[in-house]
């Protein structure tokens, strides 16, 4: 007889910044196809934007609200010439609004216990996991904490609970990765249990916090990506490998039947799932195409519900015009225009730090005092040791296998519309495991 612990499993979320679209489509799966790998986790760990999805799959906010914030964070970032580095782009207060519109009243109750957000204390540099919430506001600024990326964001971190605290990934990227019952899941190739599949050979890969990057060219632009977002077309295709790579872990786990969900009647409309087009938008010149500005084949395995905000956030980045639209981008009248906003922009960001002055530089000088007697006792004290070998979820705990076979693996009802229209069996040769250092595989 096989004991409770054996029958639990716990799933921690990688931060990646603007690649959280691709946990958006991985959980779509996993919810349509065998949800209650999620619903019955004993704990959600999450780091940074990991943590936003850990919360977000614990209170119960829709995937296309997900969906939809990150898409307008995106879009926001690439009005400037300097993306998210511009003055008058505030990624943190977004963060904010879109918690505050999207959590639940009784978010903090439904979180408290199963939602563990991983944070990196400044006065030291340890890594905290908090997973209690005296209140929605406090679950709030425990995320804006995990998500504050020093310089990236700002200079001053948030605080919680009166203790200033930075990103998650800081200091542990990728919360209770040791643990044998723990599923990992990363937007980076590499040792995770769930994370891409690479398509060019790769001799090397680095650990950062306990995440797995294999060094090539598909994940420096998923790097690369993740502080800078691409073009929404990118990120839905992004989103797309998402729910290719969970189908594929959830089979090779033998967590889901080999049969493909049956098909909708959404899914037998002449007219494209995403969108009701009511007038034929203006055609980019020379294309024959009605659906111009994304590709249906790039979300056609997505949730109707996610396709929809994919296909808005396309048709607002291409608003027609053709090639007269294309080319006023190239005009050079765009260049004093972001010259003239960004003085303007950096006084008002100036202007709004002005009130906590005094109690910010004051925080900043006894921080720095402090950094450098950490940093002189650790001189002493010298190397404590190398840090664990982060491992993968080998076998998956007992529970799961018993919930393989109850009905609970057939599609939810809000997904159900999902189709896919020629199933290939997804069966790549295992990813080889290797050590934790920087290895060369040539030698």
């Amino acid at each position: 007889m096989s004991s409770s612990k054996e029958k639990e499993w716990s799933i921690s979320f990688a931060g990646c910044g603007f690649m959280g679209i691709y946990y958006v489509g991985a959980c779509s799966c996993i919810l349509e196809r065998f949800p209650c790998l999620i619903r019955n986790a004993s704990k959600i760990y999450g780091a940074s934007a990991g943590a936003l999805m850990a919360a977000s799959l614990t209170t119960g906010v829709p995937l296309e609200t997900c969906c939809t914030d990150l898409m307008y964070m995106a879009k926001e970032a690439r009005k400037h010439k300097l993306g998210p580095l511009h003055p008058s782009y505030n990624l943190l207060q977004l963060v904010k609004d879109s918690l505050l519109a999207a959590l639940p009243p009784d978010a903090h109750l439904r979180a408290s216990g199963k939602l563990c957000i991983s944070l990196t204390r400044v006065s030291d540099g340890k890594n905290v996991l908090v997973s209690d919430f005296d209140s929605r506001e406090e679950l709030v600024q425990a995320l804006l904490c995990s998500c504050f990326v020093p310089f990236y964001c700002g200079i001053i971190p948030p605080t919680y609970r009166g203790v200033h605290y930075v990103d998650g990934a800081v200091s542990d990227n990728l919360p209770s990765c040791h643990q044998n019952s723990t599923i990992t899941v990363s937007a980076y190739a590499g040792e995770s249990d769930l994370c891409p599949r690479v398509n060019t050979p790769s001799f090397h890969q680095v650990r950062f916090n306990n995440v797995s990057i294999q060094v090539n060219s598909e994940n420096m632009y998923r790097v690369t990506s993740t502080f800078f977002p691409p073009q929404p077309e990118a990120m839905a295709e992004i989103c797309q490998n998402g729910w290719t790579d969970a189908l594929r872990f959830l089979q090779d786990n033998n967590l889901i039947y080999s049969e493909p969900p049956p098909r909708s009647l959404v899914a037998l409309s002449p007219k494209p799932a995403c969108c009701n087009l009511v007038e034929v938008p203006v055609k980019v010149l020379g294309s024959s195409e009605e659906h111009w500005w994304l590709n249906p084949c790039i979300i056609e395995n997505l949730p109707v519900n996610l396709k929809k905000v994919l296909c808005v956030s396309c048709r607002q980045a291409h608003p027609g015009g053709g090639l007269l639209s294309h080319i006023s981008e190239l005009l050079p009248l765009k260049v004093p225009s972001s010259f003239l906003w960004f003085p303007s922009s950096l006084a008002r960001r100036v202007a709004h730090w002005l009130p906590d002055l005094r109690q910010d530089l004051s925080w900043l000088y006894s921080a720095a005092g402090a950094f450098h007697k950490n940093v002189y006792n650790k001189d002493e004290e010298g190397d404590e040791g190398v840090a664990p070998r982060v491992q993968r979820c080998s076998s998956l705990p007992l529970g799961l296998n018993l919930c393989a076979d109850q009905d609970d693996t057939t599609p939810m009802s809000s997904l159900a519309s999902n189709e896919i229209d020629a199933y290939i069996p997804l069966t790549p040769p295992p990813t080889p495991t290797l050590k934790p250092e920087f290895r060369d595989m040539t030698s």
